[in-house]
């Protein structure tokens, strides 16, 4: 929870300081200053992080693992994980819509140019909501347990879809709408890595953690151009509708897995 929290304040204060250096260093200059956190990043890699080192099973293994037995040393419980994770990212369009979909709503009312502004500071405080609340979330779930709480993450990207396809919200309640979308992005990536990590033997982990990311990965994909197709071809709250759907099934998946810690 709290390196999600940092990654995603990372993201809010990043373009903001871009964009105040791009007036006194230019272009050049804060592209040339980007050098130095990188350059920073890999230096503590190479000389801070421990060598990872071989388990006894690797030692005395006498080859390889395929990875087919490697899938067939998942848990069965994983499987059914994933496959809510999956339906999850089926619907989980990328948030950056909500700025389109906000834009177009206040248009008539305040303007373009007003309304694309609007909807960038929406989207601004849809980012600090998500720092904000991914170490909490990660903390509620060891103390009370991560698949109840990630279900209802997810159930909180349902109720924001909701807000979205029905009577054209106002400035609050988009407000209100972009928070619980924040919410949701938080709960959903604290808890499911660390949901999968409890999920897993220790000889798969890594395994398991790719295929997560594979599941999500897909699921991107799969929602990006579905959510665009329904959206030009339909119209908007159809692709919120479907997103809604998917994000429910999902929810109910992952409620019924079992493993440890859920």
């Amino acid at each position: 929870g709290f390196e999600r929290a940092m990654d995603t304040l990372g993201a809010v204060l990043g373009p903001l300081c871009a964009t105040l250096l791009l007036g006194t260093l230019g272009a050049r200059g804060v592209m040339r200053w980007t050098l130095l956190p990188g350059l920073t990043a890999a230096l503590a890699f190479a000389f801070f992080v421990p060598r990872s080192k071989l388990t006894p099973e690797h030692h005395s293994s006498g080859s390889p693992a395929t990875i087919a037995s490697r899938f067939a040393q998942l848990p069965k419980n994983y499987w059914g994980f994933l496959a809510g994770v999956f339906a999850h990212g089926v619907g989980d369009f990328a948030p950056t819509l909500l700025i389109l979909r906000a834009s177009q709503i206040l248009t008539p009312r305040v303007g373009a140019g007003r309304a694309a502004a609007i909807s960038v500071g929406l989207y601004t405080f849809h980012n600090l909501i998500d720092a904000a609340a991914s170490y909490p979330a990660g903390a509620l779930g060891d103390r009370i347990g991560k698949r109840g709480l990630l279900a209802l993450g997810y159930i909180v990207g349902v109720i924001t879809y909701a807000g979205f396809i029905f009577e054209p919200p106002t400035i609050p309640i988009l407000m209100v709408l972009f928070g619980f979308a924040g919410i949701h992005d938080a709960f959903q990536q604290s808890l499911e890595k660390s949901l999968a990590a409890e999920m897993l033997p220790r000889e798969v982990r890594g395994t398991g953690f790719g295929v997560l990311a594979t599941a999500n990965g897909i699921g991107d994909f799969v929602s990006s151009i579905a959510v665009g197709a329904l959206w030009s071809l339909v119209s908007p709250s159809a692709g919120f509708l479907y997103a809604g759907i998917f994000a429910s099934l999902g929810a109910i998946l992952i409620y019924s897995s079992r493993g440890n810690g859920s």
